[in-house]
């Protein structure tokens, strides 16, 4: 009996201290899966997931719509702060909690169509000029690949800055890396994407797109999310 009542006030404890606490969450303008509408709402696939789980979670919590290297740095400083979507990689491995795959995604180089540029390898990429945001996944993997900034890879704040130098600056960037689903949907808001081609797509790059939390978000809340996630979207 005693073993019961003790479990009991054990689970109220906790969905109490839950409903106590308020996760910040931060993320980026990346659609399809999270982007902003012309209301300033936050939708997208990867959004309807985190607000599903969160809400289903009893957690209380705020989302604010940042650049990349922004997000990611909240998410790194801040012991309340959880980042989406973030590509699970050797870079990030041990910087975060990952708390549960959102979606996957496939990633290619995009070149001007005017250029006629073709690769091969991802060792060809080196003799051109690529844009990458600043901490995201294609710069850290380029990285790690030997390619140099100031070099071979120019550092953007956003994937807004891409469409800018096309449009101002076409003889200042060759290649851009882009995921393919965030390509297409640009390519029907913005008439600038029509300028860029796939040239190669990085086979050899696979991953998933994760939500995140810095590593001293409290573990109940963590262990509440997760178990939310399981119960709603694993495979039994």
């Amino acid at each position: 009996m005693k073993g019961i009542l003790w479990f009991c006030m054990g689970t109220l404890v906790i969905g109490f201290c839950a409903g106590a606490f308020t996760l910040n969450i931060v993320t980026e303008n990346f659609p399809d899966f999270q982007y902003q509408n012309e209301k300033g709402e936050l939708i997208g696939r990867a959004a309807d997931k985190v607000k599903t789980v969160l809400d289903d979670a009893g957690i209380k919590y705020t989302i604010n719509v940042l650049t990349w290297p922004a997000a990611y740095n909240a998410a790194l400083r801040k012991d309340d702060t959880c980042v989406f979507s973030t590509a699970r990689n050797n870079v990030r491995e041990n910087e975060f909690e990952w708390v549960f795959p959102i979606d996957a995604f496939t990633t290619s180089f995009y070149g001007l169509r005017e250029n006629e540029i073709e690769l091969e390898s991802l060792e060809d990429a080196k003799r051109y000029r690529t844009a990458v945001i600043r901490d995201n996944f294609s710069h850290q993997f380029l990285m790690e690949h030997g390619f140099i900034e100031g070099k071979q890879l120019l550092i953007i704040n956003s994937f807004d800055k891409v469409f800018e130098l096309l449009n101002t600056r076409k003889d200042f960037v060759d290649l851009v890396v882009l995921s393919d689903a965030q390509f297409r949907f640009r390519r029907t808001q913005e008439q600038t994407a029509y300028l860029l081609e796939p040239v190669y797509t990085l086979d050899d790059f696979s991953t998933s797109l994760y939500f995140a939390c810095n590593k001293n978000v409290p573990k109940y809340i963590l262990n509440k999310i997760h178990e939310t996630y399981q119960s709603h979207y694993s495979v039994h």
